[in-house]
């Protein structure tokens, strides 16, 4: 038996030692037998009232009932008696389609669910022929079909680590907002009223307090420093003349601040990513590009605000308003901000990292009902093919998501690099705008939704009813077989009333 994701490991196998417990209560209490003696009952009851050219009673309900009972007892042989043990070593964790796409996933052993194992090691739960058959079924077509699909860069995912990591260190953010207000303020400021008129180029370019240009054009990074003393920077006469020297280290230049090193800002701030996080954006992209993805989103001012108290950096001027007007103005856009937060607030992100946990616990509650569902419904193989077709359709969402996860990195790709190549895009690395941004606009939340929710809906409800009429064929050409020795039956019983009749006749 297979798993795709770290809750199904655990969750099936918890799901078949709860269905077993399910089942021995049923068993223990006699209860599993109560529906096969009102199915006996009703086919007496049945033949009762059928009239006496029908036949001998007794010769119609002996095969009805011999049938009814066959049958109940092969279905609870092959879907409700556990046959099959399965604890958590034999369950497999499927890594092949990470393997065929070079991506390093770890165990769940290696995982933060090392607990989850530690709990069920040396549990073992035992699996009826029939699911454990489906199982492996529907697990191996969903991975050929998986296999199939070419890999994408899973730059949702990427967008969704990168969105998670916050400035944990205090000191370090303090010097983000420093640095913001010291720099790039100055630098903006400066940028805005000596120019009358900016290129495309650079207006996307200073949009963040790393700008290149500012790094990159005399007069800005490399002409303000810290205004105030920074220890990793000893004192410098020639650069800190116009600074006194309190001890407490130099006055760096802004290119120096942010660059320099392993004390630089740059490598402060980029020390607090996953290692995980940094070795995925480094196989994807280059250094330059990785590190301006990340840092576009760390150092904003959003990031800024959720890493510490609340508080954010200003961006893009530094002027000053005061009074009535700018309070008005302020407000409303407060409640702007809040309106569009609220409104990405059920983001796609979160969305995506949820659904395949719903998928495993509703695996997980249709294994521990199927001893019930069978008892309730008297063993009928309606209700295995039902529940089989239900079982199928909740695993093959898989191969779905995954479909969707490649369309969903091909759009945002077509998106994102044509806004680079019509400088439209704030940076010219084509996913740090994406990598930065936290909604993604109306169309493509509709398109997400579709391909994420509505296509595995849409083919649940499908499947699940094809495997209803499916199920009532089945159930319809059992009871066509039943029908037969019943037929014979009375055929028999009426030809030997009629022989004796006959012989009577001759007698006479």
């Amino acid at each position: 038996m297979t798993a795709n994701s770290f809750l199904e490991y655990f969750l099936v196998l918890f799901g078949w030692m709860l269905n077993n417990a399910l089942w021995n209560i049923l068993i223990s209490t006699g209860l599993f037998a109560l529906p096969l003696v009102f199915k006996v009952l009703g086919i007496w009851l049945k033949v009762r009232e059928e009239g006496a050219d029908e036949g001998n009673k007794g010769v119609l309900a002996l095969p009805r009932v011999e049938h009814a009972l066959y049958v109940s007892f092969c279905v609870m042989l092959f879907c409700c008696i556990p046959l099959l043990p399965v604890d958590i070593s034999t369950i497999k964790f499927d890594t092949s389609r990470a393997k065929q796409c070079g991506v390093s996933v770890p165990t769940p052993q290696n995982s933060g669910y090392k607990g989850l194992v530690n709990d069920f090691d040396g549990k073992t739960a035992e699996v009826p022929v029939w699911w454990y058959l489906l199982h492996m079924i529907s697990k191996g077509i969903t991975q050929a079909m998986i296999a199939s699909i070419p890999c994408g860069d899973q730059l949702r995912q990427m967008r969704f680590d990168v969105q998670n990591t916050k400035i944990r260190d205090p000191i370090v953010l303090q010097e983000v907002q420093d640095f913001a207000d010291q720099c790039y303020s100055r630098s903006y400021f400066k940028l805005k009223n000596s120019n009358s008129q900016l290129s495309d180029a650079t207006i996307n370019s200073v949009g963040w307090i790393g700008s290149s240009y500012f790094l990159n054009t005399s007069g800005y990074y490399d002409y303000y420093t810290s205004t105030s003393p920074r220890s990793q920077w000893p004192y410098d006469n020639a650069r800190d003349s116009g600074y006194p020297d309190v001890g407490k280290g130099g006055y760096p230049t802004c290119k120096q601040w942010w660059s320099d090193g392993t004390n630089g800002l740059k490598a402060q701030v980029l020390a607090n990513m996953d290692e995980s996080t940094k070795a995925e954006l480094q196989r994807k992209f280059s250094k330059d590009q990785w590190e301006e993805m990340a840092l576009r989103w760390l150092v904003s001012p959003r990031n800024v605000g959720l890493s510490g108290s609340g508080e954010t950096y200003a961006t893009g001027s530094s002027d000053v308003g005061s009074g009535l007007a700018f309070n008005v103005t302020r407000l409303v856009s407060t409640i702007g901000v809040g309106i569009k937060q609220a409104e990405a607030l059920p983001g796609f992100d979160a969305l995506k990292q949820a659904l395949p946990m719903i998928q495993a616990l509703l695996e997980m509650m249709i294994i521990i009902v199927i001893p019930v569902l069978m008892m309730f419904s008297a063993y009928e193989p309606k209700t295995v093919v039902t529940i089989s077709f239900a079982l199928f359709a909740l695993m093959f969402i898989t191969f779905w998501w995954e479909l969707a996860g490649w369309l969903d990195d091909r759009m945002i790709t077509i998106l994102y690099d044509s806004m680079s190549a019509q400088g439209i895009s704030n940076s010219s690395v084509p996913f740090a705008e994406f990598t930065s941004s936290t909604a993604d606009g109306w169309i493509m939340n509709l398109v997400l939704g579709s391909m994420y929710v509505v296509f595995p809906a849409f083919w649940v409800g499908t499947l699940g009813w094809a495997g209803a009429k499916i199920g009532s064929v089945v159930d319809s050409a059992v009871s066509a077989g039943s029908k037969m020795p019943q037929q014979a039956g009375s055929e028999g019983g009426k030809a030997a009333v009629d022989a004796a009749k006959t012989a009577v006749k001759k007698g006479g």
